[in-house]
């Protein structure tokens, strides 16, 4: 079959950041920038069957940032600054991916109870070919966005005892359409547990449950825009703080089938590192 008819959705693993009911102070700014490298030939079709394929590679470069905007209010964007793409029979690809920017309020003043509104903003590359290694003719299509606006509206909560810390949150993903086919929307349920047992070290883990809405009516977007797309993932994270304003991640995200089958996914095992910068007023 020639590779340019063959158009295979993968999911663009990211970091599952957190989610809590916190908000910034006024004029706190949080930034991370990090590399992740990720690559997998373990497939799941959208109806759960496990393939194994030729491997795909993707090499991100990703931000994350929260700035306290005014009392109890957050200012939140991320995105994929730079995104490479391949499988081991193709050439690389390369973009930036989509762009959410999130809103998050602090519902009570002595209780850290918060809600967002995080739009998803497609400036992707919703198309980006690449040419098979041995015959340039063939091509297969490995976006670095999904093409189409969506909406996340997340509600978090946390706690803290001593030098312990917890969140959970729910959100729910309301997707659009990509050239007139409608997609299903997303929910997601997460909790973190974190703790800090000595000086500026701090170790957390974190989970994450996605699950999808309804019946699909448009069958070709369970491969080609991620229509559908479940799974179950886990990570595990140690930040260490040099001094006030810098400090250093280091993530192991993998994922299992104990609460919500893998559907329309690559999925391994990868690591990231991070840069982390904190400004507090």
């Amino acid at each position: 079959m020639k590779l340019q008819f063959l158009i295979i959705f993968f999911l663009f693993l990211s970091k599952i950041e957190g989610q809590g009911g916190w908000t910034k102070e006024k004029g706190d700014l949080f930034a991370k920038v990090d590399l992740s490298i990720f690559s997998a030939n373990k497939y799941y079709t959208p109806s759960g069957t496990e393939l194994n394929t030729a491997k795909f590679n993707q090499t991100s470069i990703n931000f994350y940032g929260e700035y306290g905007w005014k009392e109890r209010l957050t200012l939140i964007a991320s995105m994929p600054l730079l995104r490479k793409n391949s499988f081991e029979t193709s050439e690389s690809v390369y973009g930036v991916g989509d762009l959410r920017l999130e809103l998050k309020y602090r519902l009570l003043k002595n209780f850290p109870l918060a809600i967002s509104i995080g739009p998803e903003l497609p400036i992707g590359r919703s198309n980006a070919f690449a040419a098979n290694k041995i015959n340039t003719q063939d091509k297969i299509n490995l976006p670095t966005g999904d093409g189409e606006f969506n909406v996340w509206t997340t509600l978090a909560a946390s706690g803290s005892i001593g030098k312990f810390y917890s969140s959970v949150y729910t959100s729910y993903n309301y997707r659009t359409k990509y050239k007139g086919l409608d997609f299903r929307d997303l929910y997601q349920f997460g909790f973190e547990v974190g703790v800090n047992p000595i000086g500026e070290l701090w170790l957390n883990t974190k989970i994450k449950a996605q699950f999808s809405v309804g019946e699909s009516k448009h069958a070709e977007l369970g491969f080609v825009r991620g229509d559908a797309t479940t799974y179950t993932l886990l990570s595990l994270e140690a930040f260490y703080k040099i001094n006030k304003k810098i400090g250093f991640s280091a993530t192991l995200l993998s994922g299992g089938e104990f609460i919500v089958p893998f559907q329309n996914i690559y999925i391994a095992p990868y690591f990231s590192f991070g840069v982390i910068y904190e400004n507090k007023k």
